[in-house]
């Protein structure tokens, strides 16, 4: 991955549960584009339930509209808040990302809107991983940079024309 103005800096570029989420965004994109939900990088970042969820939108997607869309990079992210839970096993990171990012062709867009999210992620032994997401759209990310990351190489365009070729994701 190639930044674009730069690795994201700042207090909570540091905390261990935005670096999950940061994993789990990567992986989520790789998956997506290579329309593969049982990739070891997303099951160890993603817990199943959300996967599935990726998964069904694939299917929708491709259902309807006859294409599947390609992710440039992760999903452009920025934490404004990380909360631990009450035992330290689970936390929430809300943060603004981007309204728009996929697209069939995979370029990334030329101006980025950002909307309010909550990622819910839980311990699961060593490892942090996203369990599941909330739109939060009372946060305020008018003001926000999103900090932007591309593949290098960039991924090609999708040529899945049936849903039996997307693979499905493999229970934990």
């Amino acid at each position: 991955m190639v930044w674009r103005s730069g690795v994201p800096e700042g207090s909570l570029e540091d905390d261990p549960w935005v670096g999950a989420v940061r994993a789990s965004l990567e992986a989520q994109a790789m998956a997506i584009n290579r329309n593969d939900f049982s990739r070891p990088s997303l099951n160890a970042t993603t817990a199943y339930d959300l996967r599935s969820r990726l998964y069904g939108a694939s299917l929708d997607r491709l259902t309807n509209s006859g294409n599947t869309e390609v992710l440039p990079g992760p999903l452009p992210f920025a934490p404004v808040e990380v909360t631990d839970g009450a035992d330290a096993s689970v936390a929430a990171v809300r943060g603004c990302v981007a309204a728009q990012w996929a697209s069939t062709e995979g370029t990334p867009p030329e101006t980025l809107d950002a909307r309010g999210i909550e990622y819910r992620l839980e311990r699961d032994g060593d490892a942090r991983v996203v369990t599941s997401t909330s739109n939060l759209p009372d946060l305020d990310c008018s003001t926000i940079e999103l900090p932007v990351a591309l593949f290098d190489p960039a991924p090609e365009p999708s040529t899945v024309d049936d849903v039996q070729k997307i693979v499905r994701p493999t229970r934990d």
